[in-house]
């Protein structure tokens, strides 16, 4: 134990200034990709992911005590290389998107306001997905909408790309049966349909209630994968319209309760009224 801690006072303070600041950098800038790592990983719902470099972490320091200095020190390098290695080969495609995105986000701030909503903006695209919803559960049309800021390409590139202002009228077009659309989801990004038709992941959870056709299924799924995203489920059967947020699904929403989630959707609410709001709609069982 003694040589444990001596080894890692000497890694720090055993040798010239230089070397002492780049060894300390090195430390720094793991501790960075790190985070980066458990962020994309929480992100991506893989938090299994964080416990194993979080046991391989304590695993190194329990062993640190027992190996000796000469076979410790490649250990030490090694595990946080590998853990990097491995998070950086699973998120990279997550990275070079985030990375795009702020980059074009910021070009375009530079370039124009156009790209700045404000809440009366927002206000108005919540009112017409509401409007959207209670026309199309009038006449029992099946709809899928998720409200997101982010979401994988690969949803995104199944369906095809709108690019289009939010509207009542789009989106029970984009739902009318019998269209090449209408059985996938709509995306609703930035204050835009971003893309109509797109295929979804199904939940793998097998105590649903059977009236849960594709389009609950596909709900539940995705917001298992993306938590922080929001899904609007019309039901085709029974014209019931659903919410469902990190698994979570409200059913029966009324015109007031549906205008509230999406509110917390488009980021009009704060935290707590979001939690609040999910509190107090009943859940399905009720």
């Amino acid at each position: 134990m003694v040589e444990f801690w001596e080894y890692i006072k000497q890694f720090f303070t055993n040798t010239d200034a230089v070397t002492i600041v780049s060894r300390v950098a090195i430390v720094v800038m793991t501790m960075l990709i790190f985070y980066v790592l458990f962020y994309y990983a929480k992100k991506s719902n893989m938090q299994t992911l964080i416990y194993l470099a979080m046991l391989s972490m304590v695993v190194l320091f329990a062993l640190g005590f027992a190996l000796d200095k000469s076979v410790l020190k490649y250990f030490v390098y090694f595990v946080p290389a590998l853990i990097c290695a491995v998070g950086l080969v699973l998120f990279t495609q997550e990275f070079h998107r985030d990375l795009f995105r702020m980059s074009l986000k910021r070009r375009e701030d530079k370039d124009s306001d156009d790209g700045d909503y404000g809440r009366e903006e927002l206000n108005d695209s919540v009112g017409e997905i509401v409007k959207a919803c209670l026309r199309l559960s009038k006449t029992d049309t099946g709809a899928l909408i998720i409200v997101c800021d982010d979401l994988s390409d690969t949803i995104l590139d199944s369906g095809t790309k709108v690019n289009a202002e939010i509207s009542a009228e789009l989106l029970e077009t984009l739902f009318f049966p019998k269209t090449p659309l209408h059985d996938g989801a709509v995306v609703i990004t930035d204050n835009k349909v971003v893309s109509a038709g797109c295929y979804l992941p199904l939940t793998q959870a097998n105590n649903l209630p059977r009236e849960f056709g594709t389009r609950h299924r596909a709900a539940i799924g995705v917001s298992e994968a993306f938590p922080s995203l929001t899904a609007v489920v019309v039901s085709e059967e029974t014209g019931i319209i659903s919410a469902v947020r990190d698994g979570k699904i409200k059913r029966y929403l009324d015109a007031d309760q549906l205008k509230a989630i999406l509110e917390c959707a488009m980021g009009l609410s704060d935290k707590g009224a979001e939690i609040s709001i999910w509190g107090l709609i009943e859940d399905e069982e009720d």
